[in-house]
C-alpha cells in the first residue's frame, strides 16, 4: 500500500479495477464505451498514485518539516487535476492500442491489427492525447468518421447476416 498525505491507498499492487469508474474525463469515458470496453483494463491506478506521491515528496522535500503538510496540500490544489488528466490520457491511449472493438463488423477474428475505422480513430485519439484537438473536436471528428463509414458498416452487417453460421 502507498502512504500519501491524505491517508493510505486501499488498492493492492495486483488489484485490477474498472477504469471507467476512475477515469473522470467525459471524452475518455466515451472512448472506452465507443471501443466496447466491457472488460476491466489491466493498468493499475496504484502506478498513478505512486508517481503522484513521488512528485509531492520531491516538491515538499525543499521545505522545513513543519511546512510540508501545508505545502503538500497546496501542490495538490495546484497540480493534481492536471496530473490526473495527463495520466488519464496515458492510460486510455495505451489500453486502446492493445484492443480491438469486440463488435467490429469490418474486422475478421483471425486477422491481426485493426480495421480502417479503428486506425483512423486511433489517429484522432493520438491528436486528442497530444492536445492537438479539443474534446469537442475529438468527439465531432469521431462522429464524422462513423458517419462516413456508415454505409460500409451497414453493407458488411447485412452480408454477415446472410452468411450461414459456423456454430452448427
Amino acid at each position: 500500500m502507498a502512504t500519501c498525505y491524505g491517508g493510505q491507498s486501499k488498492l493492492k499492487e495486483s488489484e485490477i479495477v474498472d477504469m471507467t469508474r476512475i477515469i473522470d474525463d467525459s471524452a475518455f469515458a466515451l472512448i472506452l464505451r465507443f471501443a466496447g470496453f466491457n472488460q476491466e483494463l489491466s493498468l493499475h491506478p496504484e502506478e498513478f498514485f505512486k508517481k503522484q506521491i513521488q512528485e509531492i515528496e520531491t516538491y515538499v522535500g525543499r521545505y522545513q518539516p513543519e511546512e510540508r503538510g501545508l505545502r503538500a496540500i497546496k501542490w495538490i490544489e495546484q497540480f493534481a487535476d492536471g496530473y490526473r488528466k495527463a495520466w488519464n490520457k496515458e492510460v486510455v491511449a495505451s489500453e486502446v492500442l492493445e484492443h480491438k472493438c469486440p463488435d467490429c463488423p469490418l474486422q475478421s477474428e483471425n486477422v491481426s491489427g485493426h480495421c480502417e475505422i479503428h486506425d483512423q480513430w486511433m489517429e484522432l485519439l493520438q491528436k486528442y492525447v497530444a492536445d492537438e484537438i479539443s474534446s469537442q473536436e475529438y468527439i465531432e471528428n469521431t462522429l464524422s468518421l462513423l458517419a462516413a463509414h456508415k454505409e460500409d458498416l451497414r453493407v458488411k452487417l447485412s452480408t454477415l447476416a446472410l452468411q450461414p453460421s459456423s456454430a452448427g
